[in-house]
Order: structure tokens, then C-alpha cells, then sequence
């Protein structure tokens, strides 16, 4: 340990950082030999990590955060040393702008791995002091991670302490503020109940959808799609996973979940981890698919004391939908410009005196009102969220009143808006990329209302797939079949089925958009509508870059799922000329993915005793003999083997129609192809012997193959079974 604190202070950053990544290993080391090493981590190595904590360099504070996550996960630190020396670190970094980031970045990515209990106690506290500090940065800081915080404390310091905190920073006269609370407003939804969010949380998107900062507008904008995609009754898990991906799954089915990607779109700077996933709970994990991870909500944390908290959760939500309405009150009277006309400022009232009848009967009412009033609040007061999702008069605010029942899924102020983004003038003070998110969440939202509510969204739809800008028809037609699973065959047929053929025409970057799905949007069209997409396959062939050929390849893959939705003279018509174009591309990878594609075809034929004679004889003009490059001729050598080993043709039909032109291009002038040649006699037909050769063939491979024995280059003669030749070579 002498010489380690000799070079903890070396000047080479190279240095210091190496030597706080060695940290882990010497103390696993140390703890399978304590009777040689001692306590070395927590005597000496501990204080050195704290130490490169406020390094002066970026990259060595970023090693030893890791450094510590990585002791705490592997069980190297007591909770003693975590109380006492780490979280004295960490509070040491939060009191200093410039260690501000990293402090609380630690903190919170420590959480999940010390627990709910020992987060409460060491964080919560200082996490809230932190969230209320008089300085911006450092509010916003802390903002930025209030969804992870929230994923990891307990259901009464969520509802009772972070919740209510939220919402006043979402009401914070700094627009700042403002935005990083929108920012972070999903995973904090993902912690909370349904309840929550249609009585707290649409109310609060609503007033940044109408803040008077651009900025926080269109931050509000651009999560709407995905704040209403919460509300589906076909999930009840709503999490992040480690990708960072929003996942949802359903109710039915524990094992079916859909992953919501904000790559390129959305922020994605929180992640929730919830406590009730960890080691002890590994049947959860062992539900799903090992590269989806769902966190249980925190939501659905048992707890004995669950009436208590109905209450709490009500006078907690009356409380901060108070809070709510006020701020928005407070806005319009700020913002409210006809108050201040030059009418109502100048204007007197007449000096005449007050109706003596009418004065009475007013107050008369208003006490009426005022007693029945009180009398239906101490008989009627809601107890449960339930009942007060279900309460007439109560919340609806300056809002529009929101009908909670099974047909109204999601408040209809946070529909309209939502459509409202498909419409390019109301963009024009917001940035061209609204239209974008909206096209991107319009499968998410469309699935939360369902197929009823189609005609609400169809005008919306219409429009963003007739937008101007390409990225906006690329994201409609990237999931148009999305839509088509929501909304049936028929609606299909009616309202996509002319989109989805506009897009064919459309430019290659909205093209590959359907291309990619255009087997599943087939399959999901009746056989008179998908018919009608079969002239139009022969359009894929022209790109406007002709270097673009991943663009084939994706044709050629598509290609291959819908040859068995089509009748066998159909595919002969129609697929099987553009697998033989696919088939004689420049490009290999297209040629492979081709020579698949003809095997199937002609295996869909033979399977259906198919005529296929005009389909042998396209095959060996295009790739026969008398092709004109010699990577027709390997191409013809390969599918002779694919269709063998596939048994994807009869005997007959490969000895009459495909082996004589095989066993010709032996002897090309070309190595490549003879090579092919000799793979594909050696490793797919003469296996096969008798049942696909009679002995006259068997005689004459045989002898081809003893011929190529000889053959002039080395790797031919190698494969076919003869000796290299050094001197020959």
C-alpha cells in the first residue's frame, strides 16, 4: 500500500484512472486471502477512491463512481462503510457546483443496489433538499433524475413526499424548472396508479401543453403520445428496462410485453428500477425474455396498511389538484390580455344603485348552495381513488370535464391536443419535428382507444401521412402495419390500403419504410385486396440510388414470407421473375438472400405440382451457360445445391432440367465457378446417391469429379479430392 500511495498522486491521469479500475479485482482478491491481505480495501484503497471522487480530471471521477457501483454490487462494502464514508462523499460532492452532477448521479445509481430502506434513510432527505435548492442548476440537476429517485424509494415516501414536491416544481415560475419536470414525467407515471394519472398528472401535461415558454411546450408535445399510450387497459406493467426502453406488459399474459424505443426521439435520461426486482425475486425475471427486463411498478407493493393509504392518496391528490388550479388561475390572470383592454380599462360604471330584490335573492341562494354543499361533503367524501375518479363535480378545474368511464380511456383535452399535432399551422411556432412525434406515437395512442375510436384519429392520420416532410411519411409508413393490427381487415382495406399504395411511389427513404413490414401487412389484407399489390412488387426494383442495395436485399427478405400467400400461378407470374432480377444482382448479399427466395419458390411450386417448365428455362438462359458474367454461372452452381439439400425439387425434375447445365460449367473458363461446382457435386448431390442419381449420373459425376482432380487451380483440385501441386501450381 506504501508504493500504491505513491502513484495515487501521479500527474498522468492515464495513471490514476488504471489505478482506480484495478480496485475491484484487489478487493476480491483481498477477500479470498484475508488472512494475507487484511482489511486492505477498507483501510487504504476505500479513501483513495474517494479521493479520485473530486480528481481533477472528468475521466478519473467517472472510473471511480464506476469503481464504487461496481464494490457495492459485488457485496465489497458493508453498509457501515456506505453510511459512514461513501454517502459522506457524496454530500461533500452535492455542496459543490462543480462535483453537483456526479454527486447526484451516484446517488442515484447507487439506490437500487442498497435498497428501499437505506435509501430513505441516507438520500431522501438530502434528494429533496437538493430539488427545493434556490439555485436553478441545481434544481434542474436534480430534476433530471426525479423518475429514477422515484423507482427506488418506498409507496408512503412516494406518495407523501416526492409526489407532492412534483408537482410544485411542475408549478415553478422558472420555465427551466418547468421543462425538466416534463422531461422526466413519464417514468414518474410509470410509478404511479392509473388514478394518478388521470386525476393529477393529465392535468398537469395540460398546462405545459399550454405554458407560456416555447420550450416547455414543445418538451410537453413530445411526450403526449407517449403519456396517452399509459393509459391502455391492455397493460398494467409500465417500466423502463436496462436499454433505457419503456416497456409495457399485458395484463393477460405475463410473458407478452412490447418495448417502446425513444431512440432519436424522445429524452432518455431516466430509467426505473424498482426495489421489488432483486436477487431474491428471480421468478420475475425468469417470465419474460432474457433481453427484455420488466421492473414491477412500485405501485403494486404490498402493504398491510393499504386503507390508510386510500385516504392519504385522497387528500394528497385534493391537495395537489388545488395547487394545480391555482397555478393555472395565476396564469390566466397574468396572461389573460383582455382584462387590460383599453375598454375595460377606461370604462366607468354607472353609478345607479343595486336591485334591493335581487341582492336578496342572491344571498338567499348562495347560503342554499353553501349548506348543501357542506352536508354532501361529510356524507358523500370519497374515501377511495375510486370513488373520486368516479366523483361528478370534483377536479374538472379549467379543464374539460373528463368522463372516466370504460369508454372514455384518456382525458379528451389530452386527445385533442395530441391531434392537433398532425396539423402543420399549429406547428409553426414550435419546430417542424411535432408532426414527427406525432406520427411516431399515433400506433401507441391509436392501440390505448381502440378500434371505436378510429374515426376520431382518421382525419389526423390522413394528414400526417400527406405531410411535406419525408421523416414525417417515413415514420406513417414505417408503422402503418401497426395500424392495420388495430384496426382490422376491413377498415384496413378502406382507409390504409390507398396510403400504404401512395407510399410504394413515394421516395426511397419513405419507401423502405413499408417495405421492411410489407410481408405483415399483406398477410394481415383479405386475398382479393392483397392481389392487388402484385403488379406493384416489380416497383421495388427501381431505386433512385442504384448503389442502394440493402434496398434489394430487404425486398428479397420481404419476398420470401409472402410466397405462400399467393397461389402457385401467381408466384410464377409475378415473384418469380423479380427473384431471378434479385438473383443476377452485382451485390452478393442480395444474390444470397435471392437463392433462398428461388428455393422457396420452387418448393411452394413442386409442393403444388406446379408446372414449372418456363421457370427451368428462365433459370438457364439468366443463369446457365450463356450467362453473361460468371457470377450467374456460381449463382446457378449454389442453387443447384440449395434446391438438393432443401429437397425443394424432385429427382426427375433435377436430373432432366437442372444437372446437365451443372455438370457444363465444370469446365468454365472461370475458377470461382468451377469451385462452386465441385462444392456443391461433392457436398449436396453425391450424398444424396441413389435417390437422386441413377448410375449412369453417379458414373459421370464420378468422372467429373476425378477430371477435377487435375484442374489447373490449386483450390479446385483441393475440393474435388486431389493433391496440391507446387510445381503444377
Amino acid at each position: 500500500m506504501q508504493s500504491v500511495r505513491q502513484i495515487t498522486d501521479d500527474p498522468d491521469t492515464r495513471v490514476r484512472t488504471d489505478l482506480v479500475k484495478e480496485v475491484p479485482q484487489v478487493a476480491l482478491i483481498c477477500q479470498e486471502a484475508p488472512h494475507l491481505f487484511g482489511d486492505v480495501l477498507h483501510n487504504y484503497m476505500l479513501q483513495y477512491i474517494i479521493e479520485y471522487l473530486r480528481d481533477s480530471d472528468s475521466q478519473v471521477r467517472l472510473t471511480a463512481q464506476e469503481t464504487v457501483l461496481t464494490l457495492i454490487k459485488k457485496g465489497l462494502l458493508d453498509n457501515n462503510a456506505i453510511e459512514v464514508k461513501i454517502c459522506a462523499a457524496i454530500d461533500v460532492l452535492c455542496r459543490s457546483v462543480d462535483f453537483l452532477t456526479l454527486g447526484i448521479s451516484l446517488m442515484i445509481k447507487m439506490a437500487p443496489f442498497i435498497g428501499k430502506d437505506l435509501t430513505e434513510k441516507l438520500f431522501l432527505d438530502r434528494y429533496i433538499c437538493l430539488c427545493k435548492d434556490e439555485v436553478f442548476c441545481v434544481r434542474n440537476i436534480s430534476i433530471s433524475h426525479f423518475g429514477e429517485f422515484c423507482g427506488v424509494v418506498g409507496r408512503k415516501a412516494l406518495f407523501r413526499q416526492l409526489f407532492p414536491l412534483y408537482v410544485d416544481l411542475c408549478c415553478d415560475q422558472v420555465w427551466g424548472i418547468r421543462k425538466a419536470c416534463v422531461d422526466v414525467m413519464i417514468p414518474v407515471s410509470c410509478c404511479m396508479t392509473l388514478q394518478h394519472r388521470r386525476l393529477l398528472l393529465a392535468d398537469l401535461l395540460a398546462t405545459h401543453l399550454n405554458d407560456e415558454s416555447k420550450w416547455v411546450r414543445i418538451s410537453a408535445f413530445q411526450i403526449l403520445g407517449p403519456f396517452i399510450s399509459t393509459f391502455a387497459e391492455q397493460f398494467t406493467d409500465i417500466s423502463y428496462n436496462q436499454q433505457g426502453e419503456l416497456v409495457f406488459t399485458r395484463q393477460q399474459d405475463s410473458g407478452y410485453s412490447i418495448r417502446y424505443s425513444y431512440e432519436d426521439i424522445f429524452p432518455t435520461k431516466c430509467r426505473i428500477r424498482s426495489h421489488t426486482l432483486d436477487a431474491e425475486d428471480n421468478s420475475t425475471k425468469e417470465n419474460f425474455n432474457s433481453s427484455v427486463i420488466v421492473d414491477k411498478p412500485i405501485y403494486e407493493e404490498e402493504n398491510p396498511e393499504e386503507d390508510e393509504f386510500q385516504e392519504d392518496d385522497v387528500s394528497m391528490i385534493r391537495a395537489c389538484k388545488s395547487k394545480i388550479q391555482k397555478y393555472v388561475k395565476m396564469k390566466e390572470v397574468v396572461d389573460d390580455s383582455d382584462k387590460y383592454s383599453p375598454f375595460l380599462y377606461y370604462y366607468i360604471a354607472p353609478d345607479l344603485p343595486p336591485d334591493d330584490e335581487l341582492v336578496e335573492a342572491a344571498k338567499r341562494s348562495t347560503a342554499q348552495n353553501n349548506k348543501s354543499r357542506k352536508s354532501r361533503n361529510t356524507s358523500n367524501k370519497p374515501s377511495t381513488l375510486t370513488d373520486l375518479c368516479n366523483e361528478d363535480k370534483y377536479g374538472a378545474g379549467e379543464f374539460d370535464s373528463i368522463n372516466y368511464n370504460k369508454q372514455e380511456i384518456v382525458p379528451n383535452h389530452l386527445i385533442d391536443s395530441f391531434l392537433s399535432m398532425a396539423e402543420p399551422e399549429h406547428c409553426l411556432d414550435m419546430g417542424a419535428d411535432i408532426p414527427h412525434h406525432c406520427a411516431f406515437s399515433f400506433p401507441a395512442v391509436a392501440l390505448t382507444l381502440g378500434r371505436k375510436k378510429w374515426p376520431d384519429l382518421q382525419e389526423a392520420y390522413i394528414l400526417l401521412a400527406m405531410a411535406k416532410q419525408w421523416k414525417v411519411r417515413r415514420t406513417v409508413a414505417s408503422g402503418i402495419h401497426e395500424i392495420a393490427v388495430i384496426l382490422g381487415k376491413n377498415l384496413t382495406a378502406d382507409v390504409l390500403v390507398p396510403i400504404h399504395s401512395s407510399f410504394v411511389k413515394d421516395l426511397d427513404e419513405v419507401r423502405i419504410g413499408i417495405l421492411k413490414n410489407l410481408a405483415t401487412f399483406l398477410k394481415l389484407l383479405e386475398p382479393r385486396d392483397r392481389y392487388l399489390y402484385l403488379p406493384m412488387l416489380k416497383e421495388f426494383l427501381a431505386t433512385d440510388n442504384e448503389s442502394n442495395w440493402r434496398f434489394r436485399e430487404e425486398l428479397a427478405t420481404q419476398l420470401l414470407e409472402t410466397v405462400r400467400l399467393f397461389q402457385p400461378y401467381d408466384v410464377e407470374r409475378y415473384i418469380a421473375p423479380l427473384s431471378f432480377t434479385l438473383l443476377s444482382d452485382k451485390v452478393a448479399a442480395v444474390r444470397h438472400v435471392a437463392l433462398s427466395l428461388v428455393t422457396k419458390i420452387v418448393a411452394y411450386l413442386t409442393a403444388h405440382r406446379h408446372s414449372m417448365s418456363r421457370l427451368f428455362k428462365d433459370l438457364r438462359c439468366s443463369l446457365g451457360v450463356y450467362a453473361e458474367k460468371w457470377t450467374g454461372r456460381q449463382t446457378y452452381a449454389f442453387l443447384c445445391g440449395q434446391l438438393v439439400s432443401n429437397n425443394a425439387i424432385t429427382r426427375i425434375k433435377f436430373s432432366r432440367e437442372l444437372l446437365p447445365i451443372l455438370l457444363q460449367l465444370s469446365t468454365d473458363k472461370v475458377p470461382n465457378v468451377r469451385l462452386a461446382v465441385a462444392r456443391t457435386l461433392l457436398k449436396d448431390v453425391v450424398p444424396m446417391g441413389p435417390c437422386w442419381l441413377d448410375s449412369e449420373e453417379v458414373e459421370e459425376v464420378e468422372k467429373i469429379l476425378l477430371k477435377m482432380q487435375s484442374d489447373p487451380d490449386r483450390d479446385v483440385r483441393v475440393l474435388a479430392g486431389g493433391k496440391e501441386n507446387p510445381t503444377q501450381d
